[in-house]
């Protein structure tokens, strides 16, 4: 019975596939399915080049959140510090979920990372290359993160075991920092990319010509133009266990960022998330990072109708979780 259940256990990683990126330059917006045991081979392969570097790592960052809050943006700045890598869409948390030990996952960061860095940082048509950033340099390597935010919430609703398989050992330390943006705009850009429309249409037409663009596809109803139902529910789902990741997290192990914050004063907020992760600051790094930040946070809300219903659902969850009060009445 024992060989029999060994047997399968193996024959089920076999056949495990994990879904990254795939990085294609300034056309990188697409995800493949690979197989896990391939996954595997690159973490070790990597990890004999790579294994001095990684061996004094002190963090592992996770991103919590809602899609569409900026995470690329947050995951790039943090990349560029020359003391951190943090993997765009690795999904970390997934592979904890399929057994993947610890070590392999932050070679994989720090492989896949670099593959980043070597298309442009580029993604669903915007670079999130920090000018002089140090993006292939580490000294020394003290922070590893990925940048899979929702998903990250996602995998902890599918088995809130993992929050303890991930804390099982104390080093290194294991931190989050949740990216927040007022919902009424999470939930309408989440309505408005529901489907491959959206991203097709933004990285197709040039930028003076979008709205017309998107006004004709929204009147065909190839995109959205009313907040959808589906995905307020959807985002009060990752309310839900973002609030449990919160409650069995230590407060000094949890960073909540606010895209309004950031592009208010990017300086301050990224000095900010330095301190959280016991990063040195240096300002010309910081004046760096600040220059991808725009400065005028895009209100994607007006661009769909909100039945007065739907409003008042989004901001009933504003007055329920205590991380979306900022945002109350707003």
């Amino acid at each position: 019975m024992k060989a029999k259940t060994i047997y399968h256990g193996l024959r089920r990683r076999a056949q495990a596939t994990h879904t990254v990126p795939r990085f294609e330059g300034r056309e990188s917006r697409h995800h493949e399915s690979v197989p896990l045991w391939r996954l595997l081979a690159e973490a070790s392969a990597h990890a004999l080049k790579a294994r001095r570097r990684l061996t004094d790592v002190e963090t592992f960052v996770q991103f919590a959140g809602f899609p569409r809050s900026g995470h690329s943006l947050i995951g790039s700045i943090l990349d560029a510090h020359p003391q951190a890598r943090v993997s765009h869409e690795l999904d970390a948390m997934g592979l904890l979920l399929q057994g993947v030990p610890l070590a392999a996952i932050f070679s994989l960061i720090d492989r896949r990372a670099l593959e980043f860095t070597r298309h442009g940082r580029c993604w669903n048509g915007f670079s999130y290359l920090v000018p002089g950033g140090a993006h292939t340099r580490v000294d020394p390597l003290r922070v590893l993160g990925d940048k899979k935010g929702d998903q990250a919430v996602r995998r902890v609703a599918q088995d809130p075991g993992l929050l303890e398989r991930l804390n099982r050992r104390p080093r290194p330390a294991k931190k989050w920092i949740l990216v927040l943006r007022n919902p009424f705009d999470n939930i309408a850009t989440m309505s408005l990319r529901k489907g491959r429309a959206y991203d097709e249409l933004r990285t197709s037409v040039a930028a003076e010509d979008f709205d017309a663009a998107l006004r004709a596809y929204q009147a065909d109803g190839r995109i959205a133009d009313v907040a959808l139902d589906s995905q307020i529910e959807d985002y009060a789902a990752l309310c839900r266990t973002v609030a449990d990741i919160k409650h069995r997290t230590a407060p000094a192990h949890w960073f909540e960022l606010s895209h309004e914050a950031l592009t208010a004063d990017p300086e301050a907020t990224i000095r900010s998330m330095l301190a959280f992760l016991d990063l040195p600051v240096d300002e010309a790094y910081v004046r760096a990072c600040s220059g991808l930040v725009q400065r005028t946070p895009n209100r994607s809300r007006d661009r769909l109708d909100w039945p007065q219903d739907r409003q008042a659902r989004v901001a009933a969850l504003t007055r329920e979780f205590s991380f979306l009060n900022r945002y109350d009445e707003t």
